[in-house]
């Protein structure tokens, strides 16, 4: 029964996400949840038919078999329906000229994941070998190393590959293209910072973080003592080890770090002194943002005054919600005005940008 309603929950939440996204339709909205409950049949009919070709075979056959055939249809799904639920009009530029190599800009953001996870893998392994409770909880920590290891990195690097695809193919041929000076840059780099350090701060109070810890360390320990199969002295000593693991992870952490503008200058300052606008989207600060996609779709774009002069564009991200309804947030991005920029480019750019989003509000010249 609970497994019944939280699957209707979840196909009330992706239903909803779909029809508030800007471009849906109720005809593409159809078209992309039938394409998807086929796409779930044919993994279930490859599947069973697995199993059924090993019937017979070794446990150890059968399990290698039915895992791998498992994760397969599980990335070809994910690819799959990100693929039918992006509108033709959002859909990235990815062709380029066989001599021209994309950049690594998305891809090398994921090297960091690889190296923690794979560190998370190698400690929980070598904590398996001790006999005890630990032995259970490394062993939860180590699979959910794996599975995060074999889904989620091939998927978010072919995501990647598209996304740095599409940012080399809008530096070839951009709309508008401004270059900053060194000093301009680390000015702008500086200031944007401290902007989104302010914007990612943390705010509770000493005791709303002490009650949040200890609802934390208490759930987690509950929750371990309820799943770890053995005697009832063995299931107290493994909740209180994953409480006392998570406690001392709360207290290493702090909402905000004090460091936390000077690492996103850094960051910025590294990043590339360029803004491109093209029609996929716009290359700013050393990321990407696209005008139209599944999830997200530009809003506004506006001139404001400062000093320095910059562009605020506001985007509209949309994200499944957990009880049936989206969950839809702001994003802004400030892209500063190059000194040199010519007094036709913010025309020309809003011309651009409201034949490519007709519904947003545009007001750059």
């Amino acid at each position: 029964m609970f497994t019944a309603v939280w699957c209707l929950f979840v196909f009330v939440s992706a239903w909803t996400t779909l029809r508030h996204t800007p471009y849906a339709t109720l005809k593409s909205t159809f078209k992309t949840v039938g394409l998807t409950l086929l796409m779930l049949g044919a993994a279930a009919a490859v599947i069973a038919s697995t199993a059924h070709l090993v019937d017979g075979q070794s446990v150890d056959a059968q399990n290698i078999a039915l895992a791998a055939v498992a994760i397969l249809c599980t990335l070809g799904l994910i690819l799959g329906i990100s693929a039918v639920s992006t509108p033709p009009g959002a859909r990235l530029t990815t062709r380029l000229p066989s001599h021209v190599t994309a950049v690594t800009l998305n891809r090398a953001r994921i090297l960091p994941w690889v190296r923690v996870l794979a560190k998370i893998l190698a400690g929980s392994l070598l904590l398996m070998l001790v006999p005890g409770p630990l032995r259970y909880i490394a062993g939860s920590f180590a699979g959910i190393a794996a599975f995060t290891a074999v889904i989620m990195l091939p998927v978010a690097y072919i995501i990647a590959l598209r996304v740095d695809r599409a940012v080399t193919a809008l530096q070839l041929a951009p709309w508008l293209h401004w270059h900053y000076p060194e000093e301009t840059w680390n000015a702008w780099s500086e200031r944007l910072a401290n902007v989104e350090a302010k914007a990612q701060a943390v705010n509770l109070s000493p005791a709303a973080r002490r009650w949040t810890i200890i609802i934390l360390v208490g759930s987690v320990a509950l929750g371990t003592a309820f799943i770890v199969q053995a005697s009832t002295m063995e299931r107290l000593e493994s909740g209180v080890i994953a409480g006392l693991f998570v406690l001392g992870i709360t207290l290493l952490t702090r909402p905000q770090s004090p460091h936390a503008a000077q690492r996103l200058a850094s960051r910025l300052r590294a990043a590339q002194p360029d803004t491109y606008f093209g029609h996929d989207g716009v290359l700013c600060n050393g990321e990407f943002c696209a005008w139209r996609a599944a999830d997200v779709s530009l809003l506004s774009a506006s001139v404001e005054p400062g000093p320095p002069r910059y562009l605020e564009l506001c985007f509209e991200k949309i994200l499944s919600g957990a009880y049936g309804g989206p969950q839809i947030t702001k994003v802004r991005k400030q892209v500063l005005i190059a000194a040199d920029a010519a007094a036709s480019d913010l025309p020309a750019l809003q011309a651009a940008l409201v034949a490519r989003c007709p519904n947003a509000t545009i007001n750059l010249a």
